[in-house]
């Protein structure tokens, strides 16, 4: 009974004097002080990836518009779930913070996690990466219509994470090109650009960030991008579009608290991420490793997630049929 007098007061306080020490902060603290302490963010991934380089680029530059210090931490493990998992038991007290992309949806939809973007408070989403088709310089392809043609005379073994969106991603090309193809299982993309860059795999679906250094020294080649139109940076890379196949392929990296943040604190953290996204240096930073900017704010982040979850859904359904 004293519990929940307790539990009542607390409710009945005004919304800028709740405790944060209510959601698992310790010292009292109350959200119209937030934030007095650093703010630690989990990357689920392995350092160098994509994921990685961005997450990296968001706490750096988003340090200075919340007031405090981002402190990316790497958690990698099955297919960035492992992370996410620690990240669902940490206090929900607004210095708790993780990175996720649309490969937890398909984890989740493959049976790998129990948890899915619904079980955090979805923040806002930073930023896109654009996909590439990119092939080991020892398959000897050099065009998307050679590649093509090899993957109808052999298997093609492409890297990825079995439990992430590369999954999905192999399979649209593989249907797509009629190519004879296989998934190798790694765990985050930089381990299987390392795989791609020592002849150990054939191809693998990467972003620009984290092979461009590879394709440069002539360790792996890109033949495609996911793009609807060229884009700037890869002037001379055909789209999968453009060579008649319909196939699109993108991330989107976003940032969620722990279930039970208090509002007002999601509320600061995506007032601190919009500046963020506005700020030229920050645009700057990600255009430089390949990406670019793409804000959405909780509200079109969450309906973003909620129809690429159905999305995603109904593509596991039809691999897990077959």
């Amino acid at each position: 009974m004293k519990k929940m007098k307790r539990l009542i007061a607390t409710a009945m306080l005004p919304a800028a004097a709740i405790s944060l020490a209510a959601c698992g902060g310790g010292d009292e603290e109350s959200v119209e002080d937030y934030p007095s302490q650093e703010i630690e963010m989990t990357i689920p991934w392995s350092p160098g990836g994509g994921s990685d380089i961005e997450g990296r680029l968001v706490a750096d530059h988003a340090s200075d518009q919340i007031g405090t210090d981002i402190v990316p931490v790497n958690v990698p493990g099955v297919g960035g779930t492992v992370g996410l998992e620690e990240l669902t038991d940490k206090d929900a007290n607004g210095y708790n913070i993780g990175q996720i992309h649309e490969g937890l949806l398909v984890a989740h939809h493959s049976d790998v996690t129990q948890i899915n973007y619904d079980s955090f408070e979805p923040i806002a989403s930073m930023s896109s990466s654009d996909q590439i088709l990119a092939v080991s310089d020892d398959l000897g392809v050099d065009t998307l219509e050679e590649f093509v043609e090899y993957g109808q005379e052999n298997e093609i073994q492409f890297g990825g994470t079995v439990a992430g969106i590369p999954r999905v991603w192999v399979e649209q090309i593989g249907r797509e090109l009629d190519i004879n193809y296989n998934l190798v299982g790694y765990e985050g993309i930089a381990e299987a650009i390392q795989a791609l860059a020592g002849g150990h795999i054939d191809a693998a679906i990467v972003d620009y960030p984290s092979g461009s250094d590879f394709v440069e020294s002539g360790d792996m080649k890109f033949i495609a991008i996911g793009t609807e139109e060229r884009v700037d940076r890869t002037p001379d890379l055909p789209t999968f579009v453009e060579k008649g196949y319909d196939i699109t392929m993108g991330i989107n990296r976003g940032y969620v608290a722990p279930e039970g943040t208090p509002p007002e604190v999601i509320e600061k953290l995506e007032a601190a991420l919009e500046e963020t996204a506005n700020d030229e240096d920050y645009i700057e930073a990600v255009e430089n490793v390949g990406a670019s900017v793409n804000f959405m704010g909780t509200d079109e982040y969450n309906e973003y997630l909620d129809n690429q979850d159905q999305i995603i859904s109904d593509i596991i359904s039809e691999i897990s049929e077959e």
